[in-house]
């Protein structure tokens, strides 16, 4: 399987000092905070990690170094068992999603030595530890309880603090990577500690 050309998204799963980057915001109902990638969609002739760096530039003004995690998984749809597939490209991605009728989306995972700061397009910005991920997957947790448990938060406008955190697909996903891949991220996550 090669990286498919027509990527409609594309994000990147960033690390921080070991601290997962994620979009925080009220979803479109207004009802819940929706905590979302970093990522969108691909513009011109970009290739898929282009997209990815642009995006996370344009949400987070950071720049990311990818990292090459050596496996791909591939799910058609999110509630699908991946599958794992090989890329032929000197850095892949962590996972593909989609197909050729509904297009593709793209997720790397990537590092950056830099503080992130939310930019005009997100509302704030949660920097989430492994723990976290479980935690917002598996619970229902409002962003005050988030904060009670010394969750880090970089917040551009006042959300309302008694809203529950809802996990996003890419979110989901990379629970499920920390749980099944456990090796495998906690290198991850231990390289960004010391970069």
């Amino acid at each position: 399987m090669i990286i498919p050309n027509n990527a409609r998204t594309s994000g990147a799963y960033v690390l921080y000092k070991g601290l997962f980057i994620f979009q925080v915001g009220p979803t479109k109902e207004g009802d819940k905070l929706g905590v979302v990638r970093l990522g969108g969609h691909r513009e011109g002739n970009e290739t898929a990690l282009e997209t990815a760096k642009r995006e996370v530039f344009e949400e987070a003004q950071v720049e990311i170094a990818p990292i090459n995690p050596n496996k791909t998984f591939y799910l058609s749809e999110w509630n699908e068992e991946p599958t794992k597939v090989n890329i032929n490209e000197p850095i892949v991605p962590i996972l593909i999603k989609g197909n050729e009728e509904s297009s593709y989306t793209i997720m790397y995972l990537s590092n950056t030595l830099t503080l992130p700061t939310p930019s005009s397009e997100s509302k704030g910005l949660l920097l989430l530890s492994p723990e976290n991920v479980r935690l917002i997957c598996q619970n229902k947790i409002s962003l005050s309880d988030y904060h009670n448990l010394d969750g880090v938060s970089i917040l551009k406008t006042e959300l309302d603090m008694n809203l529950i955190l809802q996990p996003f697909p890419q979110l989901l996903f990379l629970s499920r990577l920390l749980n099944e891949e456990t090796k495998l991220m906690e290198h991850i996550i231990n390289t960004s500690l010391f970069n």
